[in-house]
């Protein structure tokens, strides 16, 4: 049987991001998650839905940044 849901770091290794990407893709809503106590995981189906989306906006010629490089931010 497949897990029911995934830890954060699950997230990470089987999408192969970092958690710091992780955490900006649930902060922009593009990846659904819950909490159980405070531990916050997310289904697999959501981990799919997230990389389907990603896979889109790639083939879209617009794809996600969630992390901007240094050179590349934007100051208040």
């Amino acid at each position: 049987m497949e897990p029911l849901k995934l830890g954060l770091q699950d997230v990470c290794r089987v999408a192969g991001e970092s958690m710091p990407v992780v955490y900006d893709a649930i902060n922009a809503g593009h990846l659904e998650t819950f909490l159980v106590g405070r531990r916050r995981f997310a289904r697999p189906e959501a981990v799919r839905k997230w990389v389907d989306f990603l896979e889109a906006q790639s083939n879209a010629g617009k794809p996600v940044v969630y992390r901007a490089r240094k050179d590349e931010r934007v100051s208040a």
